[in-house]
C-alpha cells in the first residue's frame, strides 16, 4: 500500500514529537558533560573531551550517511525494496565500521602518546565507531519512513545510557575509561534498538533496491554537512587563538548558549526532510512543506531571542555562573547569528531533500571567508561577535542564492 500523498499537514505533528524527544535527549547529553566534569575533574575530563572531539570529526560522515539514507527511503514506498536497501547498507556500513575500528586501534598507539591519553582508555572508546558506521543507517531509515516516535526514542535511549552508565562507571572508579566506555556502549545500545525498530521489514520478502545516483547525491550532502558544522564551530576555535584564556572562555560560554538555538531547532529540519522528499517525488506541494517548517522555526526562535534580549545575565548565570557575566554582553548577537544559521540549515536540508541544490561546491568557500573576516575583526569580544553575526547573514544570503531557481534533478 502506498503512503498518503505528503503535505505540510503532517509536518506539525512530526516536528512537535521530535522537538520534545530530541531536545530532551540534548538536555541529557549536556547533563552528561556536566556530571562528568564534576566527577572526573579537569585533567580526566580533558581526556574525555578530546575523545569526543575526535568523534565529532567523524560525525560529519555519519550525518551525511543518515541524510542520504533518509532521502532514498522516503522515496521508496515498497517494503520489500526497503528491506533490500537496509540489508545492503548494513553490509557496507559493517565493513566500514570494521575498517574504521582497525585504523582507530592502530592509530591510537601513537595518538595515545601524542595526546597523553592511556591506550586502554582509547580502546574502551572504540565501540563508539558503531555510531559512525551502522547507527546512521538505521536512524536514516527511521527518519525517511517517518517513524518519528522510534527515532526520538532511540535518541533518548542513547542519552540515558550514556549518562547513567557513565556516572556509574566513574563512581565505581573507572575514571575517564568508564566515561569513554559509556559513550561507546550507549551508541551500541542505540544501534541495537534502531535495528529492532525496523524488524518488521525483515518479515517482508527482500527485493532489489534501486540506488541509482546515490553516490552522486552523497557529494552535496557531505559538502553541505561539513560546511555547516565547520562554519558554526570555527569561531570558538579561533577565539582561543585570538583572545586571552579568560576572554576566550567567556566567548565559549556565550557561543555554547547560542548554539542551543541551532541544536534545538534541528528536529524541525529532520521532520521536514522525508516529507518534502516524498512530496517532490510524487508531485506534492513541497513549497508548503518548506513554508510550514520555516513558520515553525520562527515561532520557536522568537521567544528564545526575546529571552536573550531581556534576560542575558540570568541565562549566563544559570548556565555557567557569576564569573562568566561578561558573556551576557555578546549573547544576543551570537543568538541572532545561530538563528540565521538555523534558517540556512533548514533551507539547505529542504533543497537536499528535493535534489535541487545548485552551486553546492562553492559552499566550503564560506568557511575560508569566515576565517579571513574573523582574523581581521577581533579587536574586542563585541566586535568579534558582531562579525560572527554578519558572517551568518552572508551565509544565509549565499544559501538562498544556491537554493533559488535550481534546475530540476535528472529523472531516475
Amino acid at each position: 500500500m502506498k503512503r498518503p500523498l505528503p503535505s505540510a499537514r503532517g509536518l506539525l505533528g512530526g516536528t512537535a514529537l521530535l522537538l520534545v524527544t530530541l531536545n530532551l535527549a540534548n538536555v541529557l547529553h549536556f547533563a552528561f558533560h556536566f556530571v562528568m566534569a564534576r566527577l572526573l575533574g579537569p585533567a580526566a575530563y580533558g581526556i574525555l573531551a578530546a575523545l569526543i572531539a575526535m568523534l565529532y570529526i567523524l560525525n560529519v560522515a555519519a550525518e551525511s550517511v543518515q541524510t542520504v539514507v533518509a532521502r532514498y527511503t522516503s522515496r521508496e514506498p515498497n517494503p520489500g525494496r526497503l528491506h533490500g536497501l537496509l540489508r545492503r547498507a548494513l553490509r557496507q556500513g559493517g565493513r566500514a565500521a570494521l575498517l574504521l575500528l582497525a585504523i582507530y586501534l592502530l592509530a591510537s598507539i601513537p595518538l595515545s602518546r601524542l595526546l597523553r591519553i592511556p591506550y586502554p582508555v582509547m580502546a574502551l572508546f572504540a565501540p563508539s565507531l558503531i555510531g559512525v558506521g551502522l547507527l546512521p543507517i538505521c536512524r536514516g531509515l527511521l527518519q525517511g519512513t517517518r517513524r518519528f516516535a522510534a527515532f526520538g526514542t532511540n535518541a533518548l535511549l542513547e542519552a540515558l545510557v550514556k549518562l547513567g552508565l557513565g556516572a556509574l562507571l566513574v563512581w565505581l572508579g573507572w575514571g575517564a575509561g568508564g566515561a569513554a566506555a559509556a559513550v561507546g556502549l550507549a551508541l551500541s545500545a542505540a544501534f541495537a534498538l534502531s535495528f529492532l525498530s525496523l524488524r518488521d521489514l525483515f518479515r517482508v520478502p527482500e527485493e532489489p533496491a534501486s540506488v541509482e545516483g546515490i553516490y552522486g547525491y552523497s557529494l552535496p550532502v557531505f559538502l553541505v554537512t561539513a560546511t555547516i558544522m565547520a562554519f558554526y564551530s570555527l569561531d570558538v576555535l579561533l577565539a582561543r587563538a585570538f583572545f586571552p584564556p579568560i576572554e576566550a572562555g567567556t566567548y565559549s560560554v556565550a557561543s555554547f548558549l547560542a548554539k542551543g538555538i541551532l541544536i534545538g531547532t534541528l528536529p524541525i529540519g529532520r521532520a521536514m526532510f522525508p516529507i518534502s522528499t516524498e512530496a517532490a517525488e510524487r508531485q506534492g506541494d513541497r513549497r508548503k512543506v518548506l513554508a510550514g517548517a520555516l513558520a515553525i522555526l520562527v515561532a520557536c526562535v522568537l521567544p528564545v531571542l526575546a529571552a536573550f534580549a531581556f534576560y542575558p545575565e540570568l541565562l549566563v548565570r544559570l548556565a555557567a555562573g557569576k564569573e562568566y557575566y561578561g558573556a551576557a554582553a555578546i549573547a544576543l548577537p551570537l543568538a541572532a547569528a545561530m538563528s540565521l544559521m538555523a534558517v540556512s540549515q533548514t533551507v539547505l536540508l529542504y533543497k537536499l531533500s528535493t535534489g535541487r541544490l545548485r552551486h553546492f561546491k562553492l559552499l566550503p568557500l564560506l568557511v575560508l571567508m569566515e576565517l579571513g573576516v574573523l582574523a581581521l575583526f577581533h579587536g574586542s569580544l563585541a566586535e568579534y561577535a558582531a562579525a560572527v553575526l554578519a558572517l551568518n547573514g552572508v551565509f544565509l544570503l549565499a544559501t538562498v542564492g544556491a537554493a533559488i531557481r535550481s534546475p530540476a534533478p535528472p529523472p531516475t
